[in-house]
């Protein structure tokens, strides 16, 4: 039988396969994890890629430390300047490589600078610290009712979050709470104003989101105390604001057209805690005053700092030019009366002889104003008394073109004098009605500052006042029309609709005395006491 031997051949070769595919299949593990070690989250590609990254943020960083040093040195180490800190940046970085803006990083004010190759942004504080700005959540919001609201009404504000590296992990409203990993949240609010969120996520990076509302319960804003009268001009009409007055800011009371309201108080929001006037513009003053001989038209003009009348005389003595000819008229801005008569009919200035006789009456005058009483000392001093404080007002509007008017009705402050100020009830020093304007007239003189003078108004100014009004758009001739509020003792609340031209209760309140005269035993009665404003002082 013939034996049967192994093919050798076919043997060797078989175990050369094996460890040949034994030899890849290690090659392979080794190639992967050689590509682990160069690729992975943590391989020397990564490590290398991310060295080169740092490298260069370590490098931009240097190069800002080094702009916001050498910029706090240039102002001598006080704090940086965009002055000094703009061209250290250009002599590190070069010409449009970077980008500088005034900002704030977790509420510090500085400056941010954005590398323009880099896109990386770095805050440089006022004072030279410097970080690195690491990229926040992107915001958004809606709000509801996005129309103007009433007082006690709530808006809605809804801030939306999304992340741009990792997660949101909380939301910080801007009354100090917060909710934490979400993306949206509500904050509720009644007033105007600005309202911060701050919006943070997992990588660190934070996002200061502010909401401004406007539609909110209206918050009258004024400017800083005025150190000297200045001039005012808005919408090309012009006004004066006196020294120690701030000027209205919001929309509803900067124009002149619509009322300028000036207070003599701010607090540190800026918000009015004074004494509150209306500007009443007088283009020409011969509409509200005439000199005594009457009878026509006046030409009068301030000459040697004293108002004359070129067309009777040169003229000094002068008078009201009144839109009534008896008690009860309604006002018509188109027929002035231009009768003047002595202790008859309405006019201007003039004593009442069958009251102003009377030492009791004056007396409440003395009572009240302890300097100056022999101004009262009598009728004829009264006479002359009114007849100069007359011209001295008239004098007054044709300087500065205008003359302010109390914004609310005439109330007494704790200092025992006469006031401006809303919430506050209506003055009335004495009861009786016979003696009640000598109170008023007394109190209307005690608001004095060092660039004003008050009074109890005139009724010329008040005929200047409507006439205003209603050359601007206001119906002011019937008083069905204008009242819209009848509370009598409360001048100018809150929510108070009786209100034209920012001038409050015009209707509404008290009928209250003026300083014109009617016939020998009373003054005229206008729909409320108001304050006008004399400037004292030149620009």
């Amino acid at each position: 039988m013939k034996q049967l031997k192994p093919n050798t051949k076919k043997f060797q070769n078989g175990i050369t396969l094996i460890a040949l595919v034994i030899t890849i299949i290690v090659l392979l593990i080794l190639a992967g994890v050689s590509i682990a070690t160069l690729t992975g989250e943590n391989g020397i590609l990564t490590r290398a890629q991310d060295a080169k990254i740092n490298t260069g943020i370590a490098e931009e960083r240097e190069m800002v430390e080094l702009s916001a040093q050498a910029s706090l040195i240039d102002n001598d180490g006080k704090e940086i300047l965009e002055q000094y800190l703009d061209p250290e940046l250009e002599n590190n970085f070069g010409e449009n490589k970077y980008n500088l803006e005034k900002g704030e990083n977790n509420g510090e004010q500085g400056f941010i600078v954005t590398i323009t190759d880099t896109g990386r942004k770095y805050f440089i504080s006022t004072s030279g610290k410097v970080e690195q700005m690491i990229p926040g959540p992107k915001v958004s919001h809606t709000i509801s009712p996005d129309t103007q609201v009433n007082e006690g009404e709530k808006i809605t504000i809804t801030i939306n979050a999304e992340a741009t590296e990792g997660e949101i992990t909380k939301i910080t409203k801007p009354d100090g709470t917060s909710v934490e990993n979400t993306t949206t949240t509500t904050y509720e609010v009644e007033d105007n104003g600005e309202y911060k969120f701050v919006v943070e996520q997992s990588n660190g990076g934070k996002t200061t989101y502010t909401v401004e509302i406007t539609n909110g319960k209206y918050v009258e804003k004024f400017s800083d105390i005025y150190n000297s009268t200045q001039q005012y001009t808005k919408n090309g009409q012009t006004a004066w604001i006196p020294e120690g007055f701030a000027v209205g800011t919001s929309d509803t009371i900067n124009s002149i057209e619509n009322g300028l309201v000036i207070t003599d108080a701010i607090d540190e929001n800026h918000n009015s805690t004074g004494n509150e006037f209306v500007w009443i513009p007088v283009g020409d003053i011969n509409e509200m005053a005439q000199c005594s001989t009457a009878g026509g038209n006046c030409n009068l003009q301030l000459e040697n700092d004293q108002i004359v009348c070129k067309t009777h005389s040169n003229n000094t003595k002068i008078v009201g030019k009144l839109y009534a000819t008896t008690t009860g008229n309604s006002f018509n801005a188109n027929t002035p009366n231009t009768t003047y008569t002595e202790n008859s009919g309405l006019r201007e200035p003039d004593t009442v002889s069958s009251l102003d006789n009377n030492s009791t009456y004056l007396n409440i005058i003395k009572g009240i104003l302890t300097s100056n009483t022999a101004e009262y000392a009598d009728i004829t001093a009264f006479k002359n008394t009114m007849q100069n404080d007359y011209n001295t007002m008239i004098k007054s509007i044709e300087k500065y073109g205008g003359f302010y008017i109390g914004r609310y009705e005439m109330s007494k402050s704790s200092s025992n004098t006469a006031q401006s100020k809303k919430n506050s009830t209506a003055l009335s020093p004495v009861t009786s009605s016979a003696n009640r304007w000598y109170g008023l007239y007394a109190y209307g003189k005690t608001y004095n500052t060092s660039s004003v003078e008050s009074s109890m108004v005139w009724g010329s100014q008040y005929d200047a006042m409507m006439r205003w009004m209603q050359e601007n758009g206001e119906n002011v001739t019937s008083a069905n029309d204008a009242i819209k509020n009848t509370n009598s003792t409360i001048t100018g609340p809150e929510g108070d609709k009786d209100v034209i031209k920012n001038v409050y209760d015009l209707y509404g309140g008290r009928l209250e005395w003026t300083l014109e005269a009617n016939n020998t035993s009373t003054r005229v009665l206008k729909g409320r006491l108001l304050q006008p404003q004399q400037f004292t002082e030149l620009p």
